[in-house]
């Protein structure tokens, strides 16, 4: 037997086997009882219900507390740290699993970061982080209702909101330059070293700025969302200026916007895509049918190699594994569930044996290879939005579900369930048991009470017996709902 024993003091490590399997079962015993969030969210297949536990043990096993808040770490050892986009989706996906206090103090933990000058800087020139920061705090206010707290962390928000201002006037100083009027030179993460002029900086600014414009409407603060509209105006057409000045065309002749203004580098198309997809969703920066993102799309779309996006990340020559759920919310904000859900099982796909990801790997039979910490916990948040986002999605002021769910989730006997799910019209219930002959399902909802939506859908989809596979159902917005719906065979 080898033992590798590591940490100050030494410890003895087990000699004998029987240690070894004594303190199995003490491991086993005590992620199993130790009251966990398992029970809030249930999909009728066990492969992605094994992935969806896994992902809920591997954030509770690296998150760690910090001046006495939590802080949601990305992995357990090269990257264990807050980092602010990664800890932002840990944090959302906290609440999703019932845990409003511990997502809470999170993000108190993460407000703390903040600067003299208002900025959110953990990692020097990711000009992205202001943004992010005020996605969270906006995000997890509308979730939640919480007005008053909205209220209470305001002057954070107003300070992050001045910083991006304060980056498009550092900006405005050379009107040669490539990033005129938008973001100085910064880094880019996921596939781009270095600071350049580029669009991941500007798309997260923009998504923030949206966010907190929503929130000052919120709170009734008229005068303040029209000065930041306007801000933010301005700076959109700027970008879109910028987007139309630097437009390129992929082998496959896709429109498409590179990463770093001007293509400079010329690096592949579909490099550091992933705050592109973040624009989309959660970001909703565009229209649907906008031409950016259609070109866009259709260029990652022809990179794809094992289901996935290829070479987007740090390895030009590999998967980025939760770049998957990046895409496939994409797809599914998009309108189409169905490849959501096909990102879904080759995400669930590239996870190692024991149900955690790396960050990105080699191809199945290529020499083998890899980028980042092991397990990557921003992967395991992401496998559980995703989830949750194919069966609950928020447009406006309606309510979508089952947009993205697979017909392999209507297996005989099997559960789909969400229990207390948050969302910005409030928490609901949903079930859809499948019977066990398979062929009917019935669906049991309690609506969201605290704001109804003006509308809830049903997608019929693929999985049911609709012959028009974008069929939709209207429900009713109050009172407990029971359905039965025949299924697809």
């Amino acid at each position: 037997m080898v033992s590798v024993t590591r940490g100050k003091p030494l410890v003895r490590g087990p000699t004998e086997l029987a240690e070894v399997e004594a303190l199995r079962a003490r491991a086993t015993r005590y992620w199993t009882d130790g009251r966990l969030p398992y029970d809030r969210i249930q999909v009728a297949d066990p492969g992605i219900q094994a992935l969806i536990d896994s992902s809920i043990r591997n954030i509770y096993q690296a998150r760690e507390i910090k001046d006495g808040m939590l802080a949601y770490q990305v992995g357990p050892t090269m990257y264990r740290v807050l980092a602010m986009v990664d800890g932002s989706f840990l944090l959302e996906t906290a609440e999703y699993l019932g845990r409003t206090e511990e997502a809470r103090s999170g993000i108190h933990y993460v407000l703390s970061l903040q600067r003299k000058d208002g900025g959110f800087t953990v990692f020097p020139k990711y000009w992205k982080e202001s943004g992010i920061v005020l996605w969270i705090v906006s995000r997890h206010a509308c979730l939640t209702g919480d007005k008053d707290w909205l209220g209470q962390q305001w002057p954070k928000l107003e300070g992050a909101f001045r910083f991006i201002c304060h980056l498009r006037e550092q900006a405005s100083k050379d009107p040669k330059a490539l990033y005129y009027r938008l973001i100085p030179p910064g880094m880019s993460d996921g596939g781009v070293h270095g600071d350049n002029a580029e669009f991941t900086n500007v798309y997260w600014a923009l998504l923030g700025m949206r966010a907190a414009i929503e929130g000052a409407r919120w709170l009734g603060k008229t005068e303040q969302a029209g000065q930041w509209q306007r801000e933010y105006d301005d700076f959109y057409a700027t970008f879109r200026a910028a987007a139309q000045r630097d437009r390129q065309v992929d082998p496959q002749d896709n429109p498409y916007l590179p990463i770093v203004m001007g293509n400079v580098g010329h690096r592949l198309p579909q490099c550091a895509q992933w705050a592109f997809c973040h624009a989309v969703f959660p970001g909703k920066l565009f229209p649907s049918d906008d031409p950016l993102v259609r070109g866009n799309m259709a260029m990652l779309q022809a990179t794809e190699r094992e289901g996935m996006v290829y070479g987007t990340g740090w390895m030009l020559d590999g998967i980025w594994g939760y770049f998957g759920s990046f895409y496939g919310h994409a797809w599914l904000w998009l309108g189409d569930g169905q490849k959501a859900a096909q990102q879904l099982y080759a995400f669930a796909n590239h996870a190692a044996p024991v149900l955690v990801w790396r960050e990105e790997q080699s191809l199945r039979g290529e020499k083998e290879k890899n980028v980042g910490d092991m397990p990557h916990n921003w992967a395991s948040a992401e496998f559980i939005r995703l989830v949750r986002h194919m069966l609950v999605l928020e447009r406006g002021r309606d309510l979508h579900l089952l947009e993205g769910m697979p017909a392999a989730w209507t297996r005989a006997g099997g559960v789909n369930r969400l229990q207390n799910m948050p969302t910005e019209f409030g928490p609901l219930s949903l079930e859809l048991r499948i019977a066990g002959d398979g062929r009917t399902a019935h669906l049991r909802l309690d609506p969201p009470k605290r704001t109804p939506p003006e509308h809830i859908f049903l997608h019929l989809g693929r999985w049911s017996a609709a012959a028009d596979p974008k069929a939709v159902v209207e429900l009713p917005r109050a009172g407990t709902i029971e359905k039965t719906i025949t299924v697809a065979k």
